[in-house]
């Protein structure tokens, strides 16, 4: 009996041993090194430990997340961070990366009065009402009272302060750079909660002051996050503060992915993904960039073959004919599976040769030249350049004579044109389709999606 007890209290210091090295391995000596460990075991619950967890409160209580964000201590190369994250649609922190911005020193509430006060900025309350907006203020009079009202600064980077900025090292390649479409910068005094929603754009939020903390969906859950049922597609109706699980159910089915950011962090957040972003409390500034990206092919070419059988994805499926949530969870499934097929970035711009230098013990200004030796040093990727077989103005096959193309070449937000869109894509696997559209869709009213699902049809197959 006594070997007996021996061996459990032997069995048991070593699970405790163990526990401890994990959570050290987890957290590191300074609480934010990144390590595979810290990522939680997908422990299946039960729906009715789910509903207990989660019922009524804060989205994501009702199960712990799948992944803590893979962390980065240093910055990475355009072609890697392409490769290995946006072409996968990964989320990914670069720890400490805005630390080396001028904006990191120089955006005191004092800077800021000094060189931009008289500029006016769009106005948010904190907790992201996008109908009940207070009207646009002056940056000086904000910074008078942000502290003590319910007040948000969100708006564009305004041009004089970009210079603050300095382009992310992983992003200066023409093939992202070249694609920019927007900048935004947020200031409040703190404690903000945004809605849960999705952008369409790739997505770097750079956190200059204060901390975040943000919860992030696989647009395979959309139909689990109610996609269809919102009133202003794109933001789901599912509030982020308080889930009623009764009324939501398929909450419960949701699998998420957490990152926590410090001051200076950056965070990779992939287009089409769902997030809701929490602020910490005490002064708040952050800057995001946000870039335009397709994904590739699956087949050579941009042949689309007929829809054979009824797509499959993680999260649950719409029934309905059309569906903002299947054309989300169909997006990501075509990410995922033709990322081993994209070509690594090709960055030209940032190929320097040696040619270029000079070095010390150079003999001479015509030393060593040969013209037959040619060499570029460069990796050109796939030999199928995009550019040299695509219409920019057309993502679909245009060898089929019904391809959405020539009705929407003059306006594809023309009511007429998604459903046809719409249509199409029933009975076509067009890339088209998946890149379409969720840009289309999103932030549709969902009375104006109603009226052209409703709405006699412009296709004939």
């Amino acid at each position: 009996m006594a070997n007996v007890f021996l061996v459990f209290l032997l069995c048991a210091l070593t699970r405790i041993s163990s526990q401890d090295d994990t959570n050290a391995a987890c957290h590191g000596t300074d609480g934010s090194i990144y390590s595979p460990d810290c990522n939680t075991h997908t422990a299946e619950l039960t729906k009715e430990q789910m509903f207990k967890n989660g019922h009524m409160k804060r989205f994501g209580a009702h199960r712990p997340p799948d992944h803590i964000v893979e962390e980065l201590p240093y910055m990475i190369a355009p072609e890697d961070f392409h490769t290995l994250y946006v072409s996968r649609h990964k989320p990914v922190v670069i720890k400490g990366a805005a630390k080396y911005w001028p904006a990191y020193t120089k955006w005191t509430d004092e800077y800021l009065t000094e060189k931009f006060g008289d500029v006016t900025f769009n106005m948010e309350t904190k907790d992201d009402d996008k109908v009940n907006l207070p009207p646009s203020r002056k940056l000086k009079d904000f910074l008078k009272v942000y502290q003590e009202k319910d007040l948000y600064l969100v708006d564009e980077v305004h041009p004089g302060m970009r210079e603050d900025v300095i382009l992310p090292l992983c992003l200066r390649c023409e093939e992202m750079s070249s694609k920019f479409f927007v900048s935004y910068y947020w200031h409040s005094s703190g404690n903000t909660s945004s809605s849960l929603h999705i952008d369409t754009d790739e997505n770097m939020l750079c956190v200059i002051r204060g901390s975040k903390k943000a919860i992030l969906v696989s647009p395979v859950y959309s139909n689990d996050l109610y996609a269809d049922d919102a009133n202003l597609l794109g933001v789901s109706p599912v509030p982020a503060d308080k889930v009623d699980l009764e009324k939501f159910p398929r909450v419960m089915n949701v699998r998420y992915h957490l990152a926590n950011m410090e001051e200076g962090d950056m965070l990779y957040l992939p287009q089409m993904w769902w997030h809701q972003i929490d602020s910490g409390g005490g002064r708040q500034q952050a800057v995001a960039l946000w870039w335009k990206s397709k994904p590739w092919w699956k087949e050579h070419g941009k042949h689309a073959p007929p829809v054979e059988a009824d797509a499959v994805f993680e999260g649950s499926k719409s029934e309905r004919k059309y569906s903002f949530g299947n054309a989300l969870a169909l997006y990501e499934t075509w990410v995922n599976d033709v990322a081993p097929l994209a070509p690594r970035l090709k960055c030209e711009s940032q190929q320097a040769r040696m040619s270029e230098f000079r070095f010390e013990t150079d003999k001479g200004d015509n030393w060593g030249e040969n013209p037959d030796e040619d060499w570029d040093g460069q990796n050109h990727g796939s030999e199928e350049d995009e550019s040299e077989h695509i219409d920019p103005l057309c993502d679909f096959d245009r060898t089929n004579p019904l391809n959405p193309c020539p009705m929407c070449m003059d306006d594809d937000a023309d009511q007429r044109c998604i459903r046809y869109i719409l249509d199409y894509c029933q009975v076509y696997q067009d890339r088209g389709c998946v890149v379409q559209l969720p840009q289309l869709l999103n932030k549709i009213s969902k009375e104006e999606f109603e009226y052209i699902a409703a709405m006699e049809s412009p296709f004939h197959s």
